[in-house]
């Protein structure tokens, strides 16, 4: 947002939380955007993240509290944004779709970002990054009397590690290695600011730019200005992945790649032992989890792993029958659907919402 306009225009979290409001169209609570925005790692969210095409916004606001997201719906409530339809669900005004309208067409949400995928990568890529620019300056002026930006002693022993494991005229070559990538990878797209990840690096005998001096220097709302550089780092390790050859430095901050990354780390388990053969029970015998647990982490692979098949827990039948029943009815509710699902179980209810909402995003 124009730092001149803020008055008269929406701040960006409000712009974000229409948005959100739009997407649900009155299924959900307020609650479940918090729940969104916070990144809570449970099969309802992460499931309603993919059915109602949000993925790009989960865990984007680790910091949010309830008290924000409830004066933020109040003010939208008083300006006549938005209207309750029943227990805290609400439906967008014509005048409430009218001003989001606007506001992402002056100000889209970042076009890489993706929090579902890469919120944690992202996050490790930043510390990481950070600090090797920071040794990679000092490095260039043969100078080691400095002070680690970075205070993750996991990221400090990865940097230790990475440095020990190259050569004299590798470190010689590294800060300039390091700077060609960076700058081929941030100019190579048009939709990517620089500007937003460059201030915030830290140099030789210099201090990088908090989020809140970022924003003021690029003009921009501290929200949008908080998700446009979680959509740099998120750009950053989508590309250094897929163009490893192109950027071998930069494709070592993040060593995760591939399919799975972004599972639970319980339901990789799950995946592992799936691809071995064993049944949900045989699981949840091997694992010491409910049957129900172990069908969480299902609908989460399957809407996270592209090419699943959901054929062996729900057959072809069945996935005709309820995605039908999911288009006459026009609602993603599972009390609804279960209710004229017959014996149909709510984990293949699920199973098959889950594929419906992967092919949507």
């Amino acid at each position: 947002m124009q730092k001149n306009d803020r008055k008269s225009r929406l701040q960006y979290f409000e712009v974000i939380t229409l948005y959100c409001l739009a997407r649900l169209q009155g299924e959900r609570t307020m609650y479940s955007i918090f729940h969104l925005l916070k990144g809570k790692k449970s099969a309802q969210t992460i499931q309603d993240a993919h059915l109602f095409s949000l993925t790009e916004l989960f865990h984007t606001y680790s910091t949010l509290d309830r008290r924000q997201l409830e004066i933020t719906i109040g003010k939208l409530l008083n300006e006549n944004l938005i209207k309750e339809n029943f227990g805290q669900r609400y439906f967008l005004t014509d005048k409430g779709t009218g001003c989001l309208r606007l506001a992402l067409e002056s100000t889209p949400l970042p076009l890489h970002l993706n929090g579902l995928k890469y919120h944690q990568s992202g996050q490790k890529v930043w510390e990481r990054l950070s600090l090797l620019v920071q040794v990679c300056s000092y490095f260039s002026r043969e100078d080691s009397s400095y002070v680690p930006i970075q205070k993750n002693r996991d990221t400090q022993k990865w940097l230790k590690s990475f440095i020990r494991n190259m050569d004299q005229q590798e470190r010689a070559n590294l800060p300039g290695r390091l700077l060609n990538e960076l700058i081929s990878l941030l100019e190579e797209e048009r939709n990517v600011i620089p500007e937003v990840l460059v201030l915030r690096l830290s140099g030789y005998r210099s201090a990088g730019m908090t989020p809140h001096q970022a924003a003021i220097e690029l003009d921009m709302d501290v929200f949008h200005y908080h998700l446009e550089f979680m959509g740099t780092l998120h750009y950053l390790c989508k590309i250094s992945s897929k163009q490893r050859d192109k950027y071998p430095l930069l494709s070592l901050l993040d060593e995760e790649t591939g399919e799975g990354r972004s599972l639970t780390h319980s339901a990789k388990q799950t995946f592992k032992f799936l691809k071995e053969g064993l049944n949900v029970a045989s699981i949840a015998a091997v694992r010491d989890l409910k049957v129900n647990t172990v069908e969480d982490h299902i609908v989460e692979i399957a809407l996270n792993i592209k090419n699943f098949s959901i054929d062996p827990f729900v057959s072809i039948e069945e996935q005709k029958k309820i995605i039908d029943l999911a288009s006459r009815t026009a609602t993603k509710q599972l009390r609804i659907l279960k209710e004229q699902a017959g014996e149909t179980s709510y984990f293949k209810i699920r199973l098959v919402l889950a594929k419906l909402g992967d092919q949507s995003c």
